[in-house]
């Protein structure tokens, strides 16, 4: 026989909010900000859009990471996060400040289409934001330029950008770079494990004279670097990535800069080049 643990009296009384959305709505202001997270997964799994959107109105925290609960894509529940981001930061608005603006924003792991990119800008106070991760999202969208929208609006107060591997080729960083060039406030910045040529990578370079305040960028190796199985072609890689760092030398004097190859298929480590190339196991 089998016997399944009985839900804790916390699970049970989540249960009985999600069953009676008004009262769930009407709870939030005295409830404990501990119980949050797992009423919100709850919400979100169970798809109460309204409550998701309250609950996001009244988020206790400065960090709503939904990256993780987006198994599969869902644009309506999406749709009800941004809407209770937007009604969070118009409560919190008053004449010349905002009080409690959201700072992170983090998805990782999932997919996102064209449609769900297309709410990013719409979501109009979202313009305060510090911390943007979007690391190994599978960009189901030909055209990036919604997401460069969102970069224009947060240019004045965005310090960090992962945008890891989330495999962006050369024409959707094309839409990208106008964007990335006036985000002065940038400190940390990672391209990693993208697909980009030599040039697009020196068209970016060369867009990245403002960024001053830089303290660590990674980028990805020239697709150039490899050959056509996907193995790093050592002498070539050092090659390119000496004359992109004589391209940003030419610029400004960057503080650490990485330039790195996607996992060996052998050793499962990266050949990185800072100060010169360091070579996987495989190569050395």
């Amino acid at each position: 026989m089998s016997f399944q643990t009985p839900p804790t009296l916390e699970e049970l009384g989540r249960q009985a909010l999600l069953r009676n959305e008004a009262l769930a709505i009407s709870a939030l202001e005295k409830l404990p900000w501990t119980l949050f997270p797992a009423l919100f997964k709850d919400a979100f799994n169970g798809r109460h859009t309204r409550i998701v959107r309250a609950m996001v109105e009244a988020w206790p925290f400065p960090c709503l990471p939904v990256g993780t609960l987006m198994k599969t894509p869902n644009l309506e529940i999406f749709q009800a996060v941004l809407d209770g981001v937007d009604s969070h930061l118009k409560r919190e608005f008053h004449p010349g400040c905002l009080r409690n603006p959201l700072a992170t924003l983090s998805i990782t792991r999932r997919h996102l289409s064209q449609s769900d990119l297309n709410y990013f800008p719409l979501s109009h106070n979202l313009r305060q934001l510090k911390h943007l991760v979007l690391r190994g999202i599978l960009l189901f969208a030909s055209c990036l330029k919604p997401l460069g929208v969102l970069l224009e609006h947060v240019a004045e107060s965005l310090q960090s950008l992962d945008l890891q591997g989330c495999r962006i080729k050369d024409s959707q960083l094309t839409d990208l770079i106008p964007a990335l060039s006036k985000c002065s406030k940038l400190t940390e910045f990672n391209l990693l494990d993208n697909d980009f040529s030599m040039p697009t990578l020196k068209d970016l370079l060369g867009h990245t004279a403002n960024l001053t305040k830089m303290n660590v960028e990674q980028y990805p190796a020239p697709i150039q670097s490899y050959d056509d199985y996907g193995y790093i072609l050592v002498e070539r890689f050092a090659q390119h990535c000496l004359e992109l760092m004589d391209t940003l030398r030419a610029l400004r004097q960057p503080k650490r800069i990485l330039f790195s190859t996607d996992p060996c298929h052998e050793c499962g480590e990266r050949c990185v080049y800072d100060l010169g190339p360091r070579l996987c196991p495989c190569q050395r």
